[in-house]
Formats: C-alpha cells, sequence, structure tokens
C-alpha cells in the first residue's frame, strides 16, 4: 500500500481561489519561496528533499499547513521519518511522542526496510492511542515514501549521467 503526502489546509480558500497551489512532489521550488528560505538549505545534496523543506517552510508561515503534518523537519533538515525520534520531537502538550496515561516519553521506531512505524510507551509499552500519535504515523509513512522516491530519482539521475 503506498501512501501518498498530503497538504492539509489550515484556512478556508478564499472566494478567487487558492493563493497559493502547494502540492506533495511539486518541484522546483518557486522563485520567491527559494529566494525566502532556499538559503538554509543550499548545501544539501538532496535536492528534492531541499526543495520540499522549501515548499512546507512557505506554506507553514502562510498558515496553509499544519508544522504537525510536515513530512521534513525545518530544525534537522531531513525527513521527519528520520529525526521523529529525536527529544525535539516530544510535544507533551498537544500529546506528540507522549503517553498522557503515564506522563511519560512515548518512543518511535522507524523501519526504512519495511516501511514500518510504531509509536510505543517507555513506560507501559502502549502504542498512545491519540490523534497526535496517528499523526506522527501518517506523516512518517508520508516521509518514508518520499523519501524513498527521492533516492530512486537520484539513482536513476546517476544512472543517466553515467550512461552518457
Amino acid at each position: 500500500m503506498e501512501v501518498k503526502p498530503v497538504l492539509v489546509r489550515t484556512r478556508p480558500e478564499r472566494a478567487d481561489g487558492p493563493r497559493h497551489r502547494r502540492y506533495p512532489g511539486a518541484s522546483p521550488s518557486g522563485a520567491t519561496e527559494v529566494l525566502r528560505f532556499g538559503q538554509r538549505y543550499a548545501d544539501l545534496c538532496d535536492r528534492r528533499l531541499a526543495d520540499r523543506l522549501i515548499l512546507e517552510d512557505a506554506a507553514e508561515e502562510s498558515g496553509e499547513l499544519s508544522v504537525h503534518e510536515r513530512i521534513t523537519c525545518h530544525f534537522h533538515r531531513r525527513w521527519v521519518h528520520e529525526c521523529i525520534s529525536s527529544p525535539v520531537h516530544v510535544i507533551i502538550l498537544t500529546g506528540h511522542r507522549w503517553c498522557r496515561h503515564c506522563e511519560a516519553e512515548a518512543s518511535v521506531a522507524v523501519d526504512e526496510l519495511t516501511g514500518s512505524v510504531a509509536v510505543t510507551c517507555t513506560r507501559c509499552r502502549r502504542s498512545p492511542g491519540t490523534a497526535a500519535t496517528r499523526q506522527i504515523l501518517r506523516t512518517c509513512h508520508a516521509s518514508l515514501v518520499a523519501a524513498r522516491e527521492s533516492r530512486r530519482a537520484q539513482a536513476a539521475e546517476k544512472r543517466t549521467t553515467t550512461a552518457a
């Protein structure tokens, strides 16, 4: 089963249509976004990751994307599934990586080979059944898919370059 990244709008559209159209996988980033956010990601080797970071930064700033629905991490400059286990991603107030029953941190295990993601309380060893946990699972799965597609595209580009 392939999970497609979803861009969630947090504001209603204007009567004359959307201010910006940002769809998953849209590349290259618009000139305005690149000028505004691109310098931060200029050193990244994965240009698809950099483009996605730029798009999500712009969408988040304009209110079109919730910070919790991102599939990239602005702080770590990575796909979110690669850094979700960092303590920075524990948010007690919203329940992200947090077991409210035990009042303990939840750990996240991501298996890139199988594509599985599990959130488990470090104290009771159960998965917190919250909307925040479901959101983590959803965004990590979408991040895994996007990263896999990026790696495939990079490999194809290398084959094309070496063949030429």
